[in-house]
């Protein structure tokens, strides 16, 4: 292991530099503990580590700008939202005098992300058992057990006394928990990960402002005595130390050579151990690297930003939704069977425009969309009579009888217009090559519908009794009245082989 590695990893407390003013350097902050690096790790010095500031951005800000609804469950199985509902305003404009909802969702996020727990008191007032949520620090929230299977919040005020605050009281959102009651701080499980992604900025910070090499080393040809080469150390790090005096023009002197260095293996190091943070710190909050701009080497299981957002929202921002769905079923609802809420994730999973079209179009085609719900799903106003929804010409409902079906009857009557014309053509071939032959004509119109009964009953799903029945007709006629029946065949015979087809009769 490399000298700076072993710095950062050193547990060596009294070599902080703490401010002796911050209450910190002698009283370990509430939510935070040590880590390997030595540096103790609490939530709000956790956020100056970028990956974890960028993590904790991402889920509080993307979850806090999504609208949540509430809806009245229909008796069919259907939902509609409910604007009357208190707390349908309590979730969309303010939970309370000094937040926005906004503000609320993205506050209690924060706290459940880095403390495992986010707390809001319920007061009831005119709205209702819910007419108000008062968001506490997790700092000054503790649970304890009480009969019953039961918990119960005590909460510290500005006076420091605590006072209790009943389970039913308070809006929870918890994080990953092991008791099912509190969560895990993440202060506690990724310190040395936290800890490590912060020594390493505070390292490379301090490599860049004192650093005096501008890229190469001195050599002197003499041997200098001390006090030569500390005078000439001083000089040189007055000359090129630090960011703004970095690569400056050096004139030597007595002799001196100048040789050129690259980037040493710390160095490099180093830079890897940044990139390899970011990673390990995203793994705690399960955040793809590209989404806190992290591109280096980062890969993707879709080929385009549609995909990595539909990544994103699924494995990453879902598992919440659902947790703050549940809780406030659980905790806010009071008739559950009746309401619920649901945020609205289609601005999250709204493809490329041409893929929605697509979409919208198929929807419309085939009838689950209509005009207004198309209109709503792309934030525009519905217009006069666009709810009505469209049905394909071969469709009808399950069960419908087909003769029920106006859709079904115009098909049916074009197949049956296909059969009558197959017979007249091919008995019109026959007759111009039959012409003065009596039994050959006999012969081609007892083999052509020999098997015309089976083609029949097949092209139009009717019996196959029916179908032969009507076969046999057929050659009745032409041999008693030769090829001169067919002229009036098409819009008879069609009429016939639907009403055969249909069981509403048919037979000659």
């Amino acid at each position: 292991m490399t000298g700076w590695l072993m710095q950062l990893l050193q547990p060596a407390r009294q070599a902080l530099n703490l401010d002796p003013n911050d209450e910190r350097t002698w009283m370990p902050a509430s939510g935070g503990s040590w880590s390997q690096t030595g540096l103790y790790v609490y939530p709000e010095r956790a956020l100056q580590a970028s990956p974890v500031w960028g993590c904790v951005r991402l889920l509080s800000e993307s979850i806090a700008s999504l609208p949540i609804h509430i809806y009245r469950r229909l008796a069919d199985g259907g939902k509609e939202r409910a604007p009357e509902h208190p707390l349908y305003d309590l979730l969309h404009m303010a939970p309370n005098g000094l937040q926005t909802a906004f503000d609320f969702k993205r506050l209690l996020m924060v706290h459940a992300l880095l403390w495992g727990n986010g707390y809001a008191q319920i007061h009831p007032g005119p709205r209702g058992a819910v007419d108000s949520l008062e968001v506490h620090h997790p700092d000054y929230v503790r649970e304890e057990a009480i009969p019953g299977a039961r918990i119960r919040y005590q909460v510290k005020g500005s006076n420091g006394v605590e006072r209790p605050v009943n389970d039913e009281d308070m809006f929870h959102i918890r994080g990953m928990c092991l008791d099912g009651v509190t969560g895990l701080s993440l202060m506690e499980y990724a310190r040395d990960s936290i800890g490590l992604a912060l020594a390493e900025v505070g390292y490379s910070s301090r490599f860049y402002s004192q650093n005096a090499r501008p890229g190469g080393v001195l050599k002197h040809p003499a041997k200098l005595s001390p006090q030569a080469a500390e005078r000439l150390r001083e000089r040189w790090e007055a000359a090129h130390a630090g960011l703004g005096q970095a690569h400056r023009v050096a004139v030597l002197e007595e002799g001196m050579e100048w040789q050129q260095t690259g980037m040493t293996n710390e160095q490099a190091q180093l830079i890897l151990m940044l990139d390899w943070s970011v990673a390990d710190v995203a793994r705690y909050f399960n955040v793809p690297l590209h989404m806190i701009q992290a591109m280096t080497k980062t890969t993707s299981w879709g080929s385009g930003i549609e995909e990595m957002n539909i990544e994103f929202v699924t494995y990453s921002l879902l598992p919440w939704l659902v947790n703050w769905q549940d809780t406030i079923q659980k905790d806010l609802i009071v008739a559950r069977r009746t309401y619920f809420a649901e945020f609205l994730l289609e601005a999250l999973l709204r493809g490329k425009l041409g893929d929605r079209y697509t979409a919208y179009a198929t929807g419309r085609q085939w009838g689950w969309l209509s005009v207004n719900d198309i209109r709503s799903l792309e934030n525009m106003n519905p217009i006069p009579n666009g709810g009505m929804y469209l049905q394909p010409l071969n469709m009808v409902p399950a069960g419908t009888p087909p003769a029920e079906g106006l859709h079904y009857q115009l098909l049916l009557r074009e197949a049956a217009a296909r059969v009558v014309r197959k017979e007249i053509a091919a008995m019109g071939r026959a007759a111009k090559r039959c012409a003065g032959d009596s039994q050959g004509w006999q012969a081609a119109v007892t083999e052509f519908y020999g098997t015309h009964g089976a083609f029949v009953s097949e092209t139009l799903r009717a019996d196959r009794r029916e179908a032969e029945r009507y076969a046999r007709a057929q050659v009745n006629e032409l041999l008693m009245l030769g090829p001169e029946a067919m002229d009036e065949w098409e819009p008879k015979r069609v009429d016939e082989l639907v009403a055969m087809a249909t069981g509403n009769g048919g037979q000659r």
